[in-house]
């Protein structure tokens, strides 16, 4: 799966969604789309492919297979 900026997850569990912003230290920066949410993640791409491929976050836009 190739993850590049301004792609978007929603997360399963939490209804959140989140799109990445940047790079920090070879990991992904993924900053919320709400606005009462201020607290970003930080992920590697391995990680976030096991929370799409295990259903926990789905892919809004982006990602190329």
């Amino acid at each position: 799966m190739r993850i590049q900026k301004d792609d978007r997850f929603k997360a399963t569990y939490s209804k959140q969604s989140y799109v990445i912003v940047g790079k920090w230290g070879g990991n992904l920066v993924l900053a919320p789309t709400a606005k009462d949410n201020d607290e970003c993640l930080i992920y590697s791409v391995g990680e976030i492919e096991e929370l799409v491929n295990t259903l926990k976050w789905i892919r809004e836009t982006g990602c190329e297979q």
